[in-house]
């Protein structure tokens, strides 16, 4: 049924109305759709505006923290490191009043040692060859009244190798044969020797037999911790 039949079929009047009636409620459909559209529409961007200042509000709180966290870290940093050269330099003072304590001892209190015998200065020096070392060790006698001593020195060094423990006597690191001394005062001794490749030291255990004349008045142990002195 076409646009003139509907015509002539309800009359001009009736036709008109119905069309206005159709109309209106297309209208209002629209204008109910679109209101409820736009509706939702604000709603959900109200909601992305709302979410939007969530989020803001919980960055600048999260800025704030980081900024805080920044400074404690950096006043940790500090501290600590403060604490550590404070540390270094109280180890370097121990160290060194140890070292005063030892020598006047040695001066003042030769009684100390039953031998007679100190040993007043230990070092280990790396020469110009691949794992080729240098040992220097200072003898000194104690007792009042100076007689010669006499006798040899062993000297093993412990540390490990190939992650298990190892230790390596100085006769087997050279053919030089142990360490022989003879003295009235003071002795310097000097031995050269090859450490294997994959050895690391740890520390060095020094044992001295001890004769004055043909009498042997005793043993003396002493332990160092491994430690490169500068050559000269």
């Amino acid at each position: 049924m076409n646009y003139t039949e509907l015509k002539q079929r309800f009359g001009p009047y009736q036709f008109y109305a119905l069309s206005l009636v159709i109309l209106l409620i297309t209208g209002y459909l629209a204008f109910s759709f679109g209101y409820k559209l736009s509706d939702e529409q604000q709603t959900l961007l109200n909601q992305l505006k709302n979410s939007s200042e969530s989020l803001r509000l919980e960055n600048a709180d999260l800025s704030r923290q980081v900024n805080v966290m920044s400074v404690e870290l950096d006043i940790a940093t500090t501290t600590q490191r403060k604490l550590a050269e404070e540390t270094e330099l109280a180890l370097a003072r121990e160290v060194s009043l140890r070292k005063e304590l030892g020598f006047y001892q040695q001066v003042m209190a030769p009684e100390l040692s039953a031998t007679g015998l100190a040993i007043d200065g230990f070092a280990v020096e790396k020469t110009l060859s691949e794992n080729y070392y240098r040992l220097k060790l200072v003898l000194l006698q104690q007792d009042k009244i100076k007689a010669t001593l006499n006798g040899t020195v062993q000297l093993v060094i412990h540390g490990s190798e190939n992650g298990h423990p190892k230790s390596y006597s100085l006769t087997s690191l050279n053919d030089q044969g142990p360490l022989a001394f003879r003295f009235k005062y003071f002795q310097m001794l000097e031995q050269e020797f090859t450490l294997p490749t994959d050895f690391l030291a740890e520390k060095v255990v020094i044992t001295a037999d001890v004769y004055k004349y043909k009498r042997k008045l005793g043993e003396l142990n002493k332990t160092f911790d491994w430690s490169l002195s500068a050559s000269e």
